[in-house]
């Protein structure tokens, strides 16, 4: 009887031993990522896991700086100033804040004005001088060809004097002695009349110096005549290309 007992319980606990490792495996089972409808597959945990890193952002440290909800406005940048188209003179006088081209026009002009100037001088200063003595002597002023040599010789001295002494100033002072608007209009006008009238008259004192050979020959006054026609002649060329450097002053100042 009593080996009946305990062949029932040693029984009854193995019975129990086996149902509880029967259950343990089951639910290893239940959870093992083999099965297809294991709720954890390793396919669902490596979605999961990729999902959660790609979701989570990556903390910065100009996160807190930068907020993707507010717009950042990007100042633009500034515009660098563009390249001189020539290199400015530096140093004292007329050189601050000038191109090396404008300064370079100005000497030229000077150095025009004056061979205008010594031209123009000697020009009617010989023919003033033209004045013979004799039965034959005659003199300048007996002739308007010779007048009209001498008076625009005068004039066109006296504008030439100016604008040397005008554009002297300008290369030390960097300023004109007199300013007006309408300053390089008026010095082109000027230069293109002065050139117009010195080669008018050289032609016409010329005219009146071959008449005079074709009938009394070569002489002292005729000589004197003809030195006075070549050198109003060189005034007109110097008058010529002033003109030509005030027209290019003119057209620089309208061009900015």
């Amino acid at each position: 009887m009593d080996f009946l007992k305990h062949h029932h319980r040693h029984h009854s606990s193995a019975t129990s031993h086996r149902s509880i490792s029967d259950a343990d495996s089951q639910l290893d089972e239940f959870h093992s990522p083999l099965r297809a409808d294991s709720p954890l597959r390793a396919d669902d945990i490596s979605s999961t896991s990729t999902a959660v890193i790609a979701v989570t952002p990556l903390k910065s440290p100009l996160s807190k700086t930068l907020n993707p909800s507010h717009t950042v406005n990007v100042a633009p940048l500034a515009k660098s100033p563009a390249p001189a188209k020539e290199e400015a003179v530096s140093g004292g006088g007329a050189g601050k804040g000038w191109r090396r081209s404008e300064v370079m026009v100005e000497r030229v002009q000077l150095g025009f004005r004056v061979c205008e100037m010594v031209l123009c001088l000697i020009a009617f200063s010989v023919m003033v001088s033209d004045k013979t003595k004799g039965w034959s002597g005659d003199s300048f002023d007996r002739y308007k060809e010779y007048r009209y040599l001498v008076g625009v010789n005068v004039i066109a001295f006296a504008y030439a004097t100016f604008q040397a002494i005008d554009h002297a100033y300008l290369l030390v002072y960097a300023k004109h002695i007199v300013t007006y608007s309408l300053r390089c209009h008026v010095d082109f006008l000027i230069d293109q009349i002065l050139a117009y009238l010195l080669v008018s008259l050289s032609s016409s004192a010329a005219t009146r110096v071959d008449d005079w050979v074709l009938n009394w020959g070569k002489d002292e006054f005729t000589k004197m005549a003809s030195a006075s026609v070549v050198m109003s002649f060189l005034a007109f060329l110097s008058f010529a290309i002033s003109s030509l450097i005030s027209g290019y002053n003119l057209c620089d100042q309208n061009s900015f």
